[in-house]
């Protein structure tokens, strides 16, 4: 039985790349992956132009009175020279003129009969200069990067309006169990809510197109006829995933000739984690407690998508740790914890499988490896986010 850094590399070797696109426009493409390159369409900033309101000079002349020519709005495309001993005033993002070769702010400026002192201006004080921050030509986004609310205003800053990234995987969850109900159902004492798919929902939301099947009763043709579903490519369950006499799950996936790539880990909380393949479509069956099933969420349903997409593994940070930590060994544990000053604090409090505040209580998790029975203050750890 692997531990869980051994089972994601052994996913590496069963887990073939999508290599599938389609094309998005901007309000559709965050968190989306670009298949191809993207190079700067048009520089920028596309001229020279003042980052503030004030008056363009020749800092040459700073200490003659400077006659002010005129004005030079945002907008203008006119071409305007500075013949000797002038000045313009100029607004934010306007072109600066000809000869020009830095602003003075207007709250700095001095003026004495309808003219200008310009002596507390500053040498190359804020030009912005044509193409200083993105040059035509220049490799802009790699492929493979996923696409954040700041590369959409630089695509959109490009004129880039529509392009392609890489086609989402189609996910189904769904969670099994006779005990739940749906959180807008009434539920007596002994039923629980289903928080466990509304969990893996909100984690895989960003990652791919994800759908929620339902709740699935505890039944053979049931399970069965979810997995003849072939519009996803990967499923993923919660609950059903260990050996209780009411767990059908393995038994639908072999009747429907599913076939393992793996069926345990040795790792707290992971223990029971099991994928299952079809031709090329994934079944990734979770614990049912709670905390085993959304931790297992973010370490194998995020890894196993990006293994879809060509991209990765999940990067673990690496930090100091700020207290000493025992463990039995043996196998994979888990810290729960914070980042502050960049250290890993870990906390104390005990917690099980079946919990949720540990979740939303903290932002991070240090898996130890098998061999681990003591992590002393200050030593280097790598830790997950959450």
């Amino acid at each position: 039985m692997r531990d869980i850094f051994a089972t994601l590399e052994f996913l590496k070797t069963h887990i073939k790349t999508r290599n599938e696109f389609e094309k998005v426009n901007l309000t559709q493409a965050l968190g989306c992956i670009l298949y191809e390159d993207i190079f700067v369409q048009k520089n920028l900033p596309a001229f020279d132009n003042s980052a503030l309101d004030g008056y363009a000079l020749n800092y040459a002349l700073k200490n003659e009175m400077l006659k002010i020519k005129g004005s030079i709005l945002a907008g203008d495309k006119n071409t305007y020279i500075l013949e000797k001993n002038e000045c313009y005033k100029i607004m934010t993002g306007a072109k600066i003129p000809q000869n020009a070769n830095t602003i003075l702010m207007f709250e700095e400026a001095l003026l004495e009969n309808e003219k200008l002192n310009a002596k507390n201006a500053k040498e190359n004080n804020a030009i912005r200069f044509k193409g200083e921050e993105a040059k035509l030509g220049e490799l802009l986004f790699q492929k493979g990067q996923k696409i954040t609310s700041g590369m959409i205003a630089m695509l959109a800053a490009q004129g880039i309006y529509e392009l392609n990234v890489v086609k989402k995987m189609r996910v189904g969850i769904f969670s099994s169990g006779d005990e739940l109900v749906e959180p807008w159902e009434d539920a007596d004492e002994y039923n629980i809510y289903n928080a466990n798919a509304f969990g893996i929902y909100a984690i895989l939301q960003d990652y791919a197109d994800v759908e929620y099947l339902g709740l699935i009763k505890d039944d053979l043709n049931a399970y069965k006829k979810l997995l003849e579903n072939k519009q996803f490519d990967m499923l993923i369950s919660s609950g059903g995933a260990s050996v209780g006499e009411a767990d059908f799950i393995k038994q639908a996936l072999l009747e429907c000739d599913f076939s393992p790539i793996f069926e345990k880990v040795n790792a707290k909380l992971c223990k029971h984690v099991k994928v299952f393949n079809k031709n090329n479509m994934l079944f990734l069956a979770l614990p049912g407690n709670p905390l085993a099933s959304l931790i297992s969420t973010h370490i194998f349903a995020k890894n196993i998508l990006n293994l879809f997409y060509g991209l990765d593994l999940l990067e673990f940070l690496e930090v100091k740790l700020a207290s000493d930590l025992n463990f039995k060994g043996g196998r994979n544990d888990f810290v729960f914890g914070k980042i502050s000053q960049e250290s890993f604090i870990p906390n104390k409090a005990k917690f099980g499988s079946g919990m949720i505040k540990p979740l939303y209580e903290n932002t991070h998790i240090l898996i130890t490896k098998i061999d681990d029975t003591k992590l002393i203050k200050d030593q280097e750890v790598k830790v997950l986010k959450i």
